[in-house]
């Protein structure tokens, strides 16, 4: 005894097994996506730490050491009766060394590490003018005691 209704029976059921494996699918895709997007996000997030901790153990073992020797280049000038011309040279040396490790860095670490640098150049300039001035004084105080003692002896041509 053979069912009437068979070749319906095999179609719903065929069309009840497509629409709950689609069903299915709908379901797990997202799940899919929800376990996979930690995996991903872990990745990318170790990607930028390894990067972040390149530049910063750059930044303390390269950059802080060579601003921090320029620093000490330049305090050399406040020493008493430096040599002017040799500090001069040798933090003109020491700057173009440095400027060549950002020179193309457009980021903000570069602008930062260049407004450093420029402010040391700054600061050179300024400790080169202040030697000079203090210079120029002594040649002035130099002057003004020549003229005084000029002074005197035409005051007093004795002498006494």
């Amino acid at each position: 005894m053979e069912p009437l209704n068979k070749k319906e029976r095999s179609g719903f059921i065929f069309k009840f097994s497509a629409a709950f494996i689609v069903g299915i699918l709908i379901i797990m895709i997202p799940f899919y996506f929800l376990i996979q997007l930690p995996k991903y996000e872990h990745s990318n997030l170790s990607k930028n730490l390894t990067e972040l901790e390149k530049q910063i153990y750059y930044q303390r073992d390269t950059l802080a050491i060579q601003i921090d020797s320029l620093k000490r280049m330049v305090n050399k000038l406040d020493l008493p009766n430096p040599q002017v011309g040799l500090i001069d040279g040798e933090i003109g040396q020491y700057i173009s060394k440095i400027q060549l490790n950002f020179i193309n860095d457009t980021s903000w670490t570069g602008r930062m590490y260049k407004n450093i640098v420029k402010s040391y150049i700054d600061l050179e300039n300024a400790k080169m003018s202040r030697l000079k001035l203090e210079n120029d004084l002594k040649e002035c105080k130099n002057d003004l005691e020549k003229a005084e003692k000029a002074a005197a002896k035409q005051v007093d041509p004795m002498g006494g």
